[in-house]
């Protein structure tokens, strides 16, 4: 069981050049992707996120408003990101021991969850994105970061007891004080959207079987490989999930 604190986007994904090959449309964003991930593993989540209601969804939280939009181009290049009614996720009760949270709600929004996970004595992991909204006061709310190279360079990583570290290409790290555990990706799918969120469910679901670093890290990085192969966002992470031979 696990709380999972994230945003909801409308993703429209085009594929080609300006003129567009093809398009597809489907629901995305971190918090929405490792729901989904994790749901399709199994694992009992409660989501706390917003949706508009200008948008025909599943059961999820709705509010009145317009809801996010991601829009990219072949997966790489980003269009437009409009948070809309993610910004007015509201605060629920806190169901676990453990919170995984974005920033896509809003850093204020982070914060509170995270106070009322830490006040029970729980473990709080954050995917720092977007990092616009990290603040160094937030350090102290972390157990554990996953945060991508850019995210890494922001924040102050030495305060964490635990980094996963997301390295593209070039697969990822584990980082405690000194210590460094690499894992290198075998082969690369033309598909990244929605390779960090596959990361990000490899690290969870190894946390919540108490696997060592290594495996937890070799779990994730496999799962975001293999989400490399899919196009589309949420879509890639449920294709990663059912794929694996880990989870």
């Amino acid at each position: 069981m696990i709380d999972i604190l994230g945003g909801v986007f409308r993703d429209i994904l085009f594929y080609g050049q300006i003129h567009a090959e093809d398009v597809i449309e489907m629901p995305g964003g971190t918090g929405y992707n490792v729901f989904a991930g994790l749901r399709e593993i199994g694992i009992e989540s409660t989501f706390h996120c917003a949706v508009g209601d200008d948008w025909p969804f599943e059961s999820l939280k709705r509010v009145s408003g317009k809801s996010g939009i991601f829009a990219c181009r072949n997966e790489t290049e980003i269009l437009a990101v409009y948070r809309g009614v993610n910004l007015n996720t509201s605060i629920e009760e806190i169901k676990s021991r453990i919170l995984f949270s974005t920033l896509e709600c809003g850093g204020d929004i982070f914060e509170k969850y995270a106070k009322k996970m830490k006040e029970g004595g729980g473990i709080v992991i954050l995917d720092p994105s977007p990092v616009f909204e990290w603040k160094n006061e937030y350090a102290d709310l972390c157990d554990i970061l996953i945060p991508n190279e850019r995210e890494f360079e922001v924040i102050s990583p030495s305060k964490f007891k635990a980094v996963f570290l997301k390295l593209g290409e070039y697969g990822a790290k584990y980082i405690r004080d000194t210590a460094e555990i690499s894992k290198n990706i075998s082969k690369r799918g033309n598909f990244p959207l929605g390779c960090g969120d596959a990361f990000d469910v490899g690290v969870i679901y190894g946390l919540l079987n108490e696997k060592s670093p290594e495996e937890t890290l070799e779990i994730a990085v496999n799962l975001g490989e293999t989400a490399s192969f899919f196009r589309g966002s949420s879509s890639a992470v449920i294709e990663a999930v059912r794929r694996s031979d880990s989870t």
